[in-house]
């Protein structure tokens, strides 16, 4: 392997081109082999980003010699299959968000990994600067001890809307999951992680909501998955996560917070694409001391680099990636809380 890692990717369709494409400038980084059913998917994605290897089958791949390593780039239902074959295959994985559609799926990949890396994209949103200097504070231990852990992002409806989009609720094969499958990882993912990974989900008390009359009488969706979510989860300590999450919200503009409450004071963030930075509260003597500790907006190349590269460095160098298998467990078995809460309609203990 030497110094760098020849990847391939398993998935050659719409998320393929931002792994490649950010991250074929670093010289750690070989893209050696592609693979999809679809042959005219293999040599589109190979023509366009001169990959050599081309193929249909994942077990063909698996056999090239030049792939030490794959991105499992497929849709969450298919994901576990390819997973298990490279880590049989004694290849690293790299698994797209969400990681899985249930938690029984991720907990068989771990059975698995053996000394393998295994690693989700799901880390895509703390790949940013004020993310890791945020990570870095709480680690610091300087805020003390966490307390509430707050995320509440409204999106307006889209625009003309005719059933279609978001695209969840259109697309049969996709788990049959809606916004919390496809947002909720990354929201748990961001804040757990800065956390470092150090709190234990303990309960959950949620609700779902599925698209509202007004749209339904405009057009019936395919999927009658959830576009809003509320929950609660409480740690084992006592620390709380506040969650809220809807895409079809009475808002005529996004509202977006991410908040991370502590003893000494708190940070504010900001986890999209095109925002700016981290601000930190402490309390002093006189009241509340305000500082911005992060002052850039970063992009979607930063964001989508960050957990191939993140991978890389974890196969060359023999470390844990920011979000391991283990950490894509512990959201995926919120996530599966929250889904069982929902229907339940009462509050239920996670998965250990």
């Amino acid at each position: 392997m030497g110094e760098s890692v020849g990847l391939g990717i398993i998935g050659c369709g719409q998320i393929a081109p931002s792994h490649i494409r950010n991250t074929q400038d670093d010289p750690r980084v070989r893209w050696v082999a592609a693979c999809d059913l679809r042959e005219e998917a293999v040599n589109e994605r190979a023509d366009e980003f001169g990959i050599p290897g081309r193929y249909t089958r994942v077990e063909e791949l698996l056999a090239d010699p030049a792939v030490d390593a794959v991105v499992v780039a497929t849709g969450p239902e298919a994901h576990l299959q390819p997973t298990l074959a490279a880590f049989e295959a004694g290849k690293h994985a790299l698994v797209e968000k969400p990681v899985a559609v249930n938690g029984a799926d991720v907990e068989t990949m771990l059975a698995s990994q053996g000394g393998l890396v295994g690693a989700c994209c799901s880390s895509r949103f703390r790949s940013t600067p004020p993310a890791h200097e945020a990570t870095r504070i709480l680690a610091s231990g300087g805020l003390g001890v966490i307390r509430r852990l707050s995320v509440n992002v409204l999106h307006p409806p889209h625009g003309e809307y005719d059933g279609t989009s978001p695209f969840f609720l259109h697309r049969p094969g996709w788990g049959g999951q809606g916004v919390l499958a496809d947002w909720g990882c990354y929201d748990l993912d961001f804040m757990l992680g800065l956390c470092g990974w150090a709190l234990e989900p303990e309960s959950v008390l949620a609700s779902i909501e599925r698209l509202p009359g007004h749209f339904r009488a405009i057009a019936q969706p395919r999927n009658d998955v959830e576009v809003a979510v509320t929950a609660q989860v409480r740690m084992v300590g006592g620390a709380l996560l506040d969650y809220h999450r809807a895409v079809f919200a009475a808002v005529d503009e996004p509202r977006e917070s991410w908040r991370i409450e502590c003893e000494h004071g708190a940070l504010d963030l900001n986890m999209v694409a095109g925002a700016r930075g981290l601000v930190v509260q402490r309390f002093e003597a006189g009241g509340v001391a305000t500082a911005v500790a992060a002052d850039e907006a970063w992009e979607w190349p930063v964001i989508h680099r960050g957990p191939v590269i993140d991978f890389v460095e974890a196969i060359l160098g023999g470390g844990e990636p920011m979000t391991s298998l283990r950490d894509a467990l512990t959201v995926q078995r919120v996530t599966d809380a929250i889904y069982a809460s929902a229907e339940a309609g009462e509050s239920l203990r996670c998965a250990k």
